[in-house]
């Protein structure tokens, strides 16, 4: 056969507007009876296109939003005139017209998403089947009615119908084909086990069936990896394949398609091959056939969906970054492939000329409305609303203060109150702040006026008063004392003094109860409740975080999308081994762009240089939320700002706790030459694991690491409703909850270290479910710090019913809500731990000798023979005889380890009916007596008692870490670390900057000794203004003596949320979020190329863009998408990395507005180290902010920022005015600058601040 070249003849990047990158593809699809291509991507959208010239991108036909979850699979079947489509996606099964019409829709129950569908041939009935095994034959003919439903596989993920035979495909790797004309079509006809792991694909053709899939990694039992072979099997007989197409070591074949007698194979870097059949046996599709394509992803790009044309003329590749490829035949004149057989143009609803024809003239005023047909009865109209569209909208109930309530008495059913005398009588009034005062339940002004000492949370407001007292009715305050403005203690003495002695207050005493009983408080105190950052019209800026905070501790701000997370972040922080670990991973090579470990690093080293000022996790919570698994596992808050799947903020950071330590562990192995992970050496716990079928007797043993131990609830649940439920079922806490006893938290401990658990499993030797016995317990005491969860517990595992065994274990609470907690017999919100966490225990790790004396203050897991036995601390004063009895129980034991209490996180409920967050205790490092609370950007000591007693309703324990008290071997494993790996910068990334975005492409098919045409780097030879760093200025960066002159542009992700009210005022519920997008740094101390840049990084950003901001940032439409920038792109991590470095080195940045720009970036800059023209050109008699371009054309005469604005040109203009003042300084130190302000403000006033053109 001769070589028929193939090229690529078109590739889209279709986005909603300009502004934001496109959304990735997952399902693609070719019409039957039109030459239209159709997309479905992750917003739910559905697109449709037509092929144009060759080189031009492709021509969107028609394109509509069918659900709100992504589309997984795509079904066009043929109609009399027109295409429909089956449209599945995670809830829901549409039949659309290619024109958007919905024909009729279908929704499946919660938690029970679809996984596949497929479509009979002819288009008369779909095969639909869900997460839980329930299968329905749906009539399309007939509407959508369900004709049939079956019993399938829980685990299949395609379906493929051929020949009255439907073939599914499991997650196991097993194929299973069905006959539709038997009698009982759930049963399985034939089955074969295809793959070790999943199937990724599987496509029938004839009587054969292509199947692509996941084997068990030869060189590590535990992992999967995907099989380089494409299995061929007969339909008529499963047993063996009687074929192998073998694609050639390291590939990875995903996706599979047959189209004109061929089989086409797409691999996971998108290359595309398609092979035929031979004539002889071992030729069986070994046969390379004439199409292939192989488009040009990105470096973190994957083909994300795959088709090919009937024709065979056309292969369709779409990559994670919303490219879409287009690869076809080479020809002399190149005209546009055929789609499909028949060839004709879009025949859609709405090109029909009698649906067309209205027959009303709207010009005509004198003709109604009526008039106009409603077109065939019994079609649904455009404007027709279905259950999913509509919404219940209404006002919810008067908000009434809780401080009035609280004076309320009943009497016949009837509340009284006194009049506040705050409103007319026997009235409520909502008034403008309604929507928010409902939301929080309490006013937060007032809940902050006891933190704040009553000063204004606003730093121009508190100028305000400083400068004009009467006006304000608050004493004048001194420049010099603590709390004024520009002085260096970040809060005035009076709040740090009441919010170190928070706890001794009145409030703080009513608020805290006795040992082991109920706190009598309403609500808890206002340290724990949760902070709201409020808005002034300067922005968050504006805003005084220091009245929250006068320790050295930095806070994290929470205001951004899954802070949830700060709490965790902080308790990492505070643990210094995975603290330096993750510093000196930073400070590597790394080259994974959304490495959570390196951002985990830079957050570190921020905390640790801030000194008490507020921080941010922005960054680290974006590279989060770009994680696919992330999303996957249900981490991520939805666009409300609320936990997904409604599940609790304290289940949620126990997931989040596993996964950062799970990802760490992957990202540090390489600090590591030993085969022992560094952070699972520091954090968890080896466990060995045995599984027995008590059917079968087959016994499975495995070892496994634990990075958390999981707490049982202190009244036990219920074994049937669990069981029943999917879940496990501990046999010694069944045994304590039918005897009533309540659980100690000592043996607590032991048994989620010891466990023996009954669960419903898969037994692979019986072939079907079974409650399997598991026995797991820990092999040896960890060497650095021990979690452990907290489970939920609802109000039913509580009280007297517990000791009935009716208690259950709640999974979530619903959207953010209550988590925990049940009443007592007055009504009153109760917490059902009530217990004090131990300050410290004992662990001693047994093997199979003699059970130790038995002890009466000891736990252990399992039973009296386990192999992890807890014990209680040592009295701190004890007699000569219970030393004794002491030193005898330890004598039992080889090795006892002490174990100390740092850290605990917990839910908090500000009231009842209100949302949920999360607050961290942890040891104060400085004084191991005392301890630190953190909620967010508030920061306090507090007593040791309030942090381990369990008895508030309000609050629901999360998380507790203990620490090894011995760690002298983790410590010298850290010390190898820091040696081979110290926390240093290296100056390479200025003096010879590279980008893993350089990375050339692929080669072309068939030329494998050399490069083809185009294959060069794709971010190589693209402008950048940037001139590196010589080995003298790389000297003076690292000796501390350099300067530079800084500036950078963004762009906006999310727009502000406002609220206008009827009479046109605005407040702010939510700052804009914007995001670095242009980084430029200048010299700045002197010789040949000064003022010139040696950083100019374009960041490429692949999440949507909500506004470029082209007037004020310069960046325009593709500057920021790789593959289409005109400019040279760096990672956000790379360009972080480089001014990161820059503040290491004590490097002098000048800038304009650094306080925003530097917020923004999500970095600390110490403020010696900063020299902000806005703020030298500011007194207190002239605090109007000058900008920039004035301040250049007063001193200059010259106009900057014309058109738009370029981060280089500013940092060379922020430059020269820096010089200017320096010069004007040295003329008058002591009357210059206030002389030239009087001349600035004068001309300023003259033209209203603006530069003449």
């Amino acid at each position: 056969m001769a070589e028929v070249l193939w090229s690529e003849y078109t590739q889209s990047w279709d986005s909603p507007d300009e502004t934001q990158a496109a959304w990735p593809i997952l399902a693609l699809a070719t019409g039957q009876n039109s030459e239209l291509i159709y997309t479905g991507d992750t917003s739910g959208r559905l697109t449709t296109y037509t092929l144009g010239e060759c080189g031009e991108a492709l021509q969107r036909h028609t394109s509509f939003t069918c659900a709100h979850t992504p589309i997984r699979q795509l079904h066009v079947f043929p109609t009399a005139c027109f295409d429909h489509i089956l449209v599945q996606t995670d809830d829901m099964i549409q039949v659309r017209t290619n024109g958007g019409l919905k024909v009729f829709g279908k929704t499946t129950i919660p938690n029970e998403a679809f996984t596949a569908s497929t479509v009979c041939p002819g288009g008369s009935e779909a095969y639909v089947v869900t997460s839980a095994g329930a299968g329905t034959i749906l009539n399309l003919s007939a509407g959508g009615a369900v004709a049939r439903r079956i019993n399938m596989e829980a685990s299949t993920v395609k379906m493929s119908f051929h020949d009255n035979m439907l073939v599914s495909a499991t997650t196991q790797g097993v194929l299973n084909c069905r006959d539709a004309r038997a009698r009982s079509f759930s049963a399985v006809v034939q089955s074969v086990a295809a793959f070790d792991s999943s199937i990724s694909d599987m496509v029938c053709a004839g009587n054969e069936v292509f199947a692509c899939g996941s084997v068990t990694d030869p060189n590590n039992a535990y992992s999967v990896v995907a099989d380089s072979r494409v299995k061929v099997f007969d339909i008529r007989k499963f047993a063996e394949p009687t074929a192998m197409i073998d694609l050639g070591e390291g590939v990875a074949p995903v996706k599979l398609c047959y189209a004109n007698s061929s089989v086409w194979i797409c691999h996971d870097s998108g290359y595309v091959e398609s092979r035929m059949q031979g004539l002889g046996a071992d030729s069986h599709w070994q046969v390379l056939g004439s199409g292939y394509a192989e488009p040009a992803l990105s470096d973190y790009a994957y083909a994300s969906a795959f088709c090919v044309a009937p024709t065979g003329s056309a292969a369709l590749i779409a990559d994670t970054d919303g490219l879409l490829h287009v690869w076809a035949e080479e020809g002399p004149q190149r005209q546009p492939p055929q789609i499909s057989h028949c060839g004709d143009a879009p025949n859609d609803v709405f090109a029909s000329d009698a649906e067309m024809q209205i027959g009303v003239d709207f010009d005509d005023e004198s003709i109604s409305l009526s008039a106009v047909s409603l077109g065939p009865v019994g079609e649904q109209l455009l404007s027709g609303m279905y259950d999913g569209q509509l919404y219940d909208v209404g006002r919810p109930v008067n908000y009434v203060d809780p401080n009035t309530t609280g004076h309320l008495r009943q009497m016949d059913n009837v509340g009284y109150m006194f009049n506040p005398r705050t409103g007319k009588r026997n009235q409520q009034v909502f008034g403008r702040r309604w929507r928010s005062r409902w939301r929080e339940g309490v006013q937060s002004s007032q809940d902050d006026a006891e933190l704040t000492m009553g000063r204004s949370k606003f730093l121009s407001q508190q100028q305000r008063q400083r400068d004009h007292p009467s006006r304000h009715g608050s004493p004048r305050l001194d420049p010099t004392q603590p709390g004024a403005r520009g002085s260096s203690s970040p809060a005035p003495q009076s709040a740090a003094a009441a919010l170190s002695t928070a706890s001794t207050t009145p409030m703080a005493a009513a608020m805290s109860g006795g040992e082991g009983q109920i706190s009598s408080g309403k609500a808890p105190p206002k340290q724990l409740q949760r902070m709201r950052i409020e808005y002034s019209r300067f922005g968050v800026e504006d805003f005084d975080f220091s009245l929250y905070n006068s320790t050295k501790h930095s806070g994290l701000e929470g205001d951004i999308a899954n802070s949830y997370a700060n709490a965790l972040l902080q308790t990492l922080f505070y643990c210094p081994e995975f603290r330096v670990v993750a510093l000196s991973h930073c400070a590597t090579d790394c080259p994974e762009k959304n490495c959570l470990t390196c951002q985990l690093g830079f957050l570190f080293r921020m905390l640790d240089t801030a000194s008490g000022a507020s921080c941010q996790a922005t960054q680290l919570l974006h590279v989060l939320a770009d994680r696919p698994e992330a999303a996957a596992l249900a981490l991520l808050e939805d666009e409300n700002g609320n936990p997904a799947n409604g599940a609790s903020y304290v289940v949620l950071i126990q997931r989040l706790l596993r996964f950062v330590l799970e990802q760490a562990s992957i990202e540090c192995a390489p600090l590591t030459f030993d085969r022992n992970r560094i952070v699972e050496q520091m954090v968890g716990f080896t466990q060995h694991v045995s599984t027995t079928c008590p059917q079968c007797r087959g016994t499975q043993t495995r070892s496994s690491h634990a990075f958390a131990a999981d707490l049982d609830p202190p009244y036990g649940t219920s074994g049937l409703a669990t069981l029943l439920a999917g879940g496990s079922v501990s046999v010694r806490r069944a045994e304590m909850m039918r005897s009533g006893k309540r659980i100690g938290i000592l043996d607590l401990i032991a048994q989620s270290l010891s466990k023996c658990e009954t669960t419903r499993a898969w037994c692979a030797e019986c072939r079907k479910f079974q409650l399997l016995q598991t026995e797991k317990h820990m092999v040896a005491a960890p060497e650095g710090y021990l979690a452990f969860n907290f489970p939920v517990v609802d109000n039913a595992s509580s009280g007297a019913n517990a000791s009935a065994g009716l208690g259950t274990v709640a999974a979530s609470t619903g959207p953010g809500g209550a988590a925990g907690g049940g009443t007592d017999a007055g009504g009153q919100a109760s917490n059902p731990w009530q217990m004090s966490l131990p300050t410290e225990f004992r662990l001693a790790i047994r093997g199979s000798e003699r059970p130790p004396a038995s002890s009466s203050s000891q736990a252990s897991g399992g039973n009296g023979n386990a192999r992890v036995h807890v014990l209680p601390a040592k009295a701190k004063e004890t007699s000569d005889d219970s030393a004794g009895q002491g030193d005898e129980a330890d004598a039992d034991y080889a090795c006892v380890s002490t174990f100390n209490l740092v850290a605990v996180i917990s839910g908090i409920r500000d009231t009842p009916r209100g949302s949920e967050h999360l607050v961290m205790h942890v040891r104060d490092p400085s004084n191991p007596g005392s301890w630190l609370l953190f909620n967010d950007f508030l920061v306090q000591a507090v007593p040791e008692d309030r942090v381990v007693g369990l008895f508030d309703w309000w609050r629901v324990p999360s998380v507790a870490v203990y620490v090894n008290g011995d760690r002298a071997s983790l410590a010298r494993t850290i010390e190898a670390v820091t040696q081979q790996f110290p926390y240093k910068i290296s100056t390479r990334i200025l003096t010879m900057p590279k980008s893993v975005l350089d990375r050339p492409l692929s080669h072309r098919r068939g030329n494998a000794g050399g490069k083809a045409p185009g294959s060069a780097a794709r971010n190589v030879n693209k402008r950048n203004e940037a001139i590196p760093l010589t080995k003298a200025e790389a000297e003076l960066l690292e000796n501390g003596r350099f300067r530079c002159a800084f500036d950078a542009e963004f762009v906006v992700l999310e727009n502000a949320k406002m609220e206008v009210f009827s009479d046109g005022t605005q407040e702010m519920h939510k700052p804009p979020i914007h995001t670095l997008a242009r980084l430029s740094v200048v010299r700045a101390n002197g010789g040949l190329l000064h003022g010139m840049p040696f950083i100019d990084d374009y960041v490429a950003i692949s999440r949507p863009i909500a506004d470029l901001a082209t007037q004020y940032s310069g960046i325009h439409a593709g500057d920021l998408q790789l593959g289409i920038s005109p400019h040279r792109l760096s990672t956000m991590k790379e360009v972080y990395k480089k001014l990161r470095l820059l503040v290491d080195s004590r490097c002098t940045i000048i800038g304009h507005g650094l306080k925003h720009d530097f917020r923004i970036c999500n970095i600390y800059v110490p403020p010696e180290l900063q020299r902000d023209t806005m703020v030298l050109f500011q007194t207190p008699d002239f605090i109007r902010p000058i900008a920039l371009r004035f301040l250049y054309w007063f001193f200059y005469r010259k106009t900057i920022q014309s058109s738009e604005h370029s981060s280089v040109e500013d940092a060379q203009a922020t430059l020269k005015v820096f010089e200017s003042y320096m010069k004007t300084i040295d003329d008058d130190p002591n009357h210059s600058v206030d002389n030239v302000l009087d001349v600035i403000y004068s001309i300023g006033k003259q033209l209203a601040w603006k530069v003449p053109e």
